[in-house]
């Protein structure tokens, strides 16, 4: 082979080596995504709903996540005059696993949901009806917002599947991400991180108003959960 042959073969391997660590600096961050499980230690997909609630290990924690306010009337049973409920909450019991969610990725062909990667937050509802229709998780308020002045949780404008709304996009990270023996039934919690920068992460915690545990972001103890899968099916909601 000519000396000009070889650097031209030379050249084409130089080319082929660069854009082959080009592309494997692309797709490695989405190799290392980690799923996200259930109680049952099975995969959460985005065609299934579950309730997100404290871990039955920590006594006292409360229950699941759901709409409210939880209004009580004085003989203890629940005011259900409120009509269209906003707040997003968890319930004081801990035997009530709250309304369960969908969750919805940013991508829309993925169906299993994996730690660190965008989805909306969809409340489940038997019978829904247009003007309750309001489901869908956002933050409201200045973000990430203060102990005193938290960023509440509402459903009151959010939509599912709009990259533009950052403010109803949310993430699931492991709580012990260095525990490797916690495959089975592990803890995560749930994140709030605009443009997916790391460095503006806030955690959804619990912020009590007027004994109510309203989802906020702020600073503060963290809110692990676990994920129930609902297998009650009934009326789905409309997607």
């Amino acid at each position: 082979i000519s000396f000009k042959m070889k650097r031209i073969i030379l050249l084409i391997s130089l080319v082929v080596a660069f854009y082959s660590s080009c592309t494997s600096a692309r797709t490695t961050p989405n190799q290392v995504l980690q799923v996200v499980r259930d109680t049952n230690g099975e995969i959460l997909r985005s065609d299934s709903r579950y309730f997100v609630v404290m871990p039955p290990v920590l006594a006292g924690g409360g229950g699941g996540v759901t709409r409210g306010p939880i209004l009580e009337a004085e003989d203890g049973a629940r005011d259900a005059n409120f009509v269209c409920p906003f707040q997003v909450m968890q319930t004081p019991l801990n035997s009530d696993q709250g309304r369960a969610v969908f969750f919805k990725p940013k991508a829309p062909n993925q169906i299993e949901i994996t730690e660190s990667s965008d989805v909306n937050i969809k409340f489940h509802l038997d019978n829904p009806i247009g003007i309750c229709n309001n489901t869908v998780w956002e933050v409201e308020g200045k973000i990430p917002g203060t102990a005193l002045k938290p960023a509440f949780l509402s459903t009151n404008g959010g939509e599912t599947g709009n990259p533009s709304k950052v403010t109803t996009w949310f993430q699931i990270k492991k709580l012990n991400d260095d525990d490797d023996d916690d495959d089975v039934n592990p803890m995560y919690i749930l994140e709030f991180c605009p443009n997916n920068h790391e460095d503006t992460c806030s955690e959804i915690t619990i912020h009590y108003v007027y004994g109510q545990r309203r989802l906020v972001l702020k600073i503060g103890d963290s809110f692990p959960v676990v994920f129930v899968k609902d297998n009650n099916y009934g009326i789905n909601s409309i997607e």
